[in-house]
């Protein structure tokens, strides 16, 4: 049995991975261009990322509307199904009204000129106005 004296003890290599290039020797022009002063135009790549972030107070409003939205239509089902009674939908209720104070609260780190703000304020009328109906009396009868 013969011993490479040039392999390392304890070392594992695995399989060597030849990239796969576009065209050949375009960035050998490029970097004699850079080189040279004659580079290359490049074109403008369009990406799909956009360049501004989305701050992370505006994430969790929007994902805190989306939830809001989402609540507001489970009620809306369980207000039209006949088998169940007040009692069995106040529980929901109470939910409404959290997470409407949830809403104000998310909404309240957005800039008043933000349409966000707009979206916000619209869900939480919207949760404020049932929770309203319902302790009111209106889906009696």
């Amino acid at each position: 049995m013969k011993i490479d004296p040039n392999m390392a003890i304890g070392s594992v290599t695995g399989t060597q991975v030849k990239p796969q290039g576009g065209a050949k020797g375009a960035f050998e022009e490029v970097l004699k261009g850079l080189e040279t002063g004659s580079a290359p135009k490049l074109e403008k790549v369009s990406t799909l990322m956009p360049t501004t972030f989305l701050n992370p107070q505006k994430l969790n409003a929007l994902s805190l509307s989306e939830e809001a939205l989402d609540l507001l239509e489970r009620y809306s089902q369980a207000v039209s199904d006949p088998s169940l009674n007040l009692k069995s939908i106040a529980p929901m209720v109470d939910e409404l009204d959290g997470m409407r104070q949830k809403v104000i609260q998310s909404g309240s780190f957005i800039a008043d000129d933000d349409p966000l703000k707009g979206i916000m304020n619209e869900v939480s009328s919207a949760l404020y106005g049932e929770v309203l109906r319902f302790k009111r009396g209106e889906l009696i009868g």
